[in-house]
């Protein structure tokens, strides 16, 4: 289910976000900053990776990167910066815990050829990944924080639900290949909706 690649990034995004939110907390960097990062990362990646063969894909996480730097082909870094592990690290570490970014992961995909042919039918045409896949694969991973964010609620353990709220709302900026890119592109009604029960979300958690 998870490639080796993969477990290092997500290792990499845990200890990033608990040091955010460590820092954040005024917990300083810590085991508890460290648990609730793990707690909501992986809530997420491992909504979106049962989600995936729904929609015929396979899909890999990694550090959030910055590769294209303007607007022609040719103009990319021959190897994408780790936005992922920078940002939030100086982010944080700069604006004194003010700022909270806990954009860390993206997510690629490649087409599950048997899984699309079966949705086809048995008509054995191709079919390339379409951006609406993508956009539905992605939304679990909101949804189910969501769900986290309430189940934690009941449990009185608001700090959890205050940063799982937060760091879905920073996923959903449409920029990069964030996963909110994925939705705003392939379902923007979707992602309209998203943003609507955050900010709601966020309001309750923050009275």
């Amino acid at each position: 289910m998870f490639s080796g690649k993969e477990v290092i990034w997500i290792i990499i995004a845990i200890l990033i976000g608990g040091f955010v939110i460590g820092l954040s907390s005024k917990l300083e960097p810590s085991l508890i900053g460290l648990l609730w990062a793990s707690i909501i990362i992986l809530v997420s990646v491992i909504a979106k990776k049962i989600a995936a063969p729904f929609y015929s894909l396979k899909i890999e996480h990694k550090s959030w990167g910055w590769k294209r730097w303007g607007w022609y082909e040719r103009s990319q870094f021959k190897k994408p910066i780790p936005l992922g592990i920078i940002l939030p690290f100086f982010l944080s570490v700069l604006s004194l815990a003010i700022i909270k970014p806990l954009t860390l992961l993206q997510f690629d995909a490649e087409n599950f050829t048997k899984k699309r042919v079966l949705r086809k039918r048995g008509t054995y045409r191709y079919s390339e990944i379409n951006e609406s896949d993508l956009a539905f694969t992605a939304a679990w991973g909101f949804w189910a924080l969501i769900a986290l964010a309430i189940l934690c609620s009941f449990l009185k353990q608001p700090e959890i639900s205050r940063y799982a709220i937060y760091y879905g709302i920073w996923n959903l900026i449409p920029f990069g290949n964030l996963d909110g890119t994925k939705i705003f592109f392939g379902s923007l009604t979707n992602w309209i909706l998203l943003v609507i029960v955050y900010i709601i979300s966020l309001v309750i958690v923050l009275i």
